[in-house]
C-alpha cells in the first residue's frame, strides 16, 4: 500500500459557486488524477477540511463518494489553530488572546483548509 499527499496548484473553486460541493470534489479529483499515475486503484482519501470553510460536508462526502464509486472517503474537519505574532507560541481560537504573552497579534494556521491530505491505493492488476 502507498500513501500519497495531494495538492493542486490552482485554488478550489469559489464556494459561493452553483453547486460548490460538486465542483470542490471535481477540483479535488482533477489533483488527485494529475499526481496518482493510472496503474494505482485508489482505495481510498482522506480529506481535510477547515471549519472555516463554509462547505456542507455530508454534501461533500456524498459528491467525493459518487466521483469516486467504491473508494472509501473520510473527511477531518480541522480546528482553528492561531500562531502568536510576538512570542510564536501556537493556540486553539477559543484560547485568544496569546495563553503565553497576552498578545492579539495573531495569525491564524489551521483552520481554512481544503484538500486531500493522504490517499492510500495498491498497484491495480
Amino acid at each position: 500500500m502507498a500513501t500519497w499527499s495531494t495538492s493542486s496548484n490552482a485554488p478550489p473553486p469559489d464556494a459561493t459557486d452553483g453547486a460548490p460541493e460538486q465542483e470542490v470534489a471535481a477540483h479535488l479529483l482533477k489533483g488527485l488524477r494529475a499526481q496518482i499515475p493510472a496503474s494505482v486503484a485508489v482505495r481510498g482519501i482522506e480529506v481535510e477540511v477547515g471549519v472555516t470553510v463554509d462547505l456542507d460536508v455530508g454534501a461533500l462526502q456524498a459528491a467525493l463518494c459518487a466521483v469516486l464509486p467504491g473508494v472509501e472517503v473520510r473527511i477531518r474537519r480541522v480546528d482553528v489553530l492561531f500562531k502568536c505574532a510576538d512570542c510564536g507560541a501556537e493556540f486553539p481560537a477559543d484560547e485568544h488572546p496569546c495563553p503565553v504573552c497576552g498578545s492579539v497579534r495573531v495569525a491564524m494556521v489551521h483552520g481554512d483548509e481544503l484538500g486531500i491530505s493522504r490517499a492510500w491505493a495498491h498497484e491495480a492488476t
